[in-house]
């Protein structure tokens, strides 16, 4: 509950001091004396930005203290633009202190009608009647899965996203994929594979040549080569020849037809050069296409797209299982979200009807005789945190229905704010509403029943009311009144004959007319003894 306000160089201020207390407060005074002034210095406390705009002509800075059950929050403005705000003599941020005073309280002007318009509003409204479980354990129990379900869907779209991007940037990537995996590129690889390919195939050519000059000595298979041949051709010549001379001869060609034989397996054979060297011309051919593919031809560039494109293909490769895997999930976790607010929508089309019927059968004690309140659902295409439902507050005067602004003049928008307000739950109510003139365009009856309407939601959280209404101000548990001297405005809590003087003005415009103070005095009843 707010206890005390301190008010200084706000609006039409100078300093001033206003003790509230429980029930219904009503604030009086003549057009310009300063009313208002005491309804901007509140907003400042629930974070309005338009501080400067309120400080006192002259004056570099204004100031606004309130007391709220022992806790105090101050909120100093000053011409250049700076603000600051203290909870209980600490420092803090204008947010957290807007945070801590919105929860305390809740000002409502005559454009305050305007909260029936906003559609989050109005579900929340509806949602305050919702039965305790529901508003708990199974709210809960849906905000849990939808914000799963709605991480799971984000993921699900970055990894689809990702596989797309891969696969748009590296279109021929498969192929670049395999060729990666066969040139295994790296520094001074190509030279490296060049000069390999020459020794290689140097070698092979060397081999073969060796191996075909020993055919051509041995006869290979044949064994008719050129020493067989020469050896024929000394038997002729033999029998010119000494015995031993001979055999020395022959002797010579069988040793060197040996000696040659044994070569044969030392020049060995091709077979793993030519396996080496088919896998350094692969590993060379797989490289230059690369390049050719990639169109990088610098070395250092072409091992950093290597990398980069090894690293997205494997994790492309590896992602459609998780893939497959997250979709299951993401699935279930939307059909179970889409459960839990099938439930909630049930159990908010039952708390709307329940609301609805509170609300018109306070309708006729506000003399809205002829007018109906309902509350039209429509269902969401898509699931949001607060549910799959949409609210709107509709009005039917008989003639026509639509959206409560269609129908309702602004009185009666008043009337049903105040409506919906006694009819939701009290753990809605903040402890303190505070109403600036919210009986605006309003009169006689319907005058008379708001303000005992507001009498009973007086009982139930604590209200401040700036009123020009005497049937309503005469209603006050308190009553303050704001006074103008010169260029000073001044307040003080009036009774007795104060209090009577002031409801007759408030009649009649004069505060000593007979009629209008005896009229006050029938208003403001027991609670006002005549003086003479």
């Amino acid at each position: 509950m707010l206890q005390r306000v301190i008010i200084q160089n706000i609006g039409g201020i100078r300093e001033a001091e206003l003790t509230f207390s429980p029930g219904l407060n009503v604030i009086t005074g003549e057009s310009g004396a300063g009313k208002s002034s005491v309804v901007r210095s509140l907003e400042l406390l629930t974070g309005s930005r338009g501080g400067v705009k309120y400080i006192r002509a002259g004056e570099s800075r204004g100031n606004v203290e309130a007391v709220f059950d022992g806790l105090t929050i101050t909120r100093e403005v000053s011409g250049t633009g700076r603000s600051r705000a203290k909870i209980d003599g600490v420092n803090v941020g204008l947010n957290e202190c807007a945070e801590r005073v919105n929860s305390l309280v809740r000002i409502q002007s005559q454009f305050a009608q305007m909260e029936l318009l906003d559609p989050s509003r109005q579900l929340a409204m509806i949602d305050s009647c919702l039965p305790l479980k529901v508003r708990t354990e199974t709210f809960d129990s849906f905000r849990e899965i939808f914000d799963k379900a709605s991480r799971s869907a984000r993921e699900l779209r970055e990894i689809k996203k990702r596989r797309a991007d891969i696969e748009r940037k590296y279109a021929n990537a498969r192929e670049i994929f395999s060729l990666v995996k066969t040139a295994k590129p790296e520094s001074g690889l190509e030279m490296r594979l060049e000069n390999a390919l020459a020794d290689i195939t140097h070698r092979i050519a060397k081999r073969n040549r060796a191996r075909e000059s020993l055919d051509t000595l041995t006869g290979g298979l044949s064994e008719n080569g050129l020493i067989a041949q020469t050896e024929s051709c000394f038997e002729a010549v033999y029998d010119f020849m000494g015995e031993d001379e001979a055999d020395e001869v022959r002797m010579t060609f069988g040793l060197l037809y040996s000696s040659l034989k044994g070569l044969a397996g030392e020049i060995g054979d091709n077979a793993d050069d030519t396996a080496m060297l088919e896998e350094t011309e692969s590993r060379l051919g797989a490289l230059r296409r690369l390049k050719r593919l990639s169109n990088i031809h610098d070395e250092q560039e072409l091992l950093t797209y290597c990398d980069e494109i090894y690293t997205n293909l494997e994790w492309l490769e590896k992602s459609y299982n998780g893939l497959e895997e997250l979709s299951a999930k993401s699935l279930d976790e939307k059909k179970r979200a889409n459960s839990l607010a099938m439930e909630i929508r049930r159990a908010r089309h039952e708390a709307g009807e329940i609301l609805a019927s509170r609300v018109n059968s306070l309708l006729s004690e506000l003399a809205m005789n002829g007018i109906t309140f309902s509350i039209n659902f429509t269902g969401l295409t898509k699931l949001r945190r607060d549910g799959a439902d949409s609210a709107e507050f509709l009005l039917t005067d008989g003639t026509r229905s639509g959206r409560v602004e269609k129908i309702a003049s602004g009185g009666e928008l008043s009337r049903l704010l105040l409506a919906l307000q006694l009819s939701l739950p009290e753990e809605w109510l903040p402890p303190t509403i505070i109403f600036d003139e919210v009986e605006a365009g309003l009169g006689g009856m319907a005058a008379v029943l708001s303000g005992l309407q507001l009498k009973k939601l007086s009982r139930k959280c604590q209200v401040i009311l700036v009123t020009h209404e005497a049937s309503i101000a005469a209603l006050g548990d308190s009553h303050i009144l704001i006074q103008r001297a010169g260029s000073e405005s001044a307040m003080k809590t009036i009774t007795g004959n104060d209090r009577v003087r002031e409801i007759a003005r408030m009649l009649s415009g004069n505060p000593d007319m007979t009629e209008a103070l005896e009229h006050a005095r029938i208003l403001l009843g027991s609670d006002v003894q005549t003086t003479h």
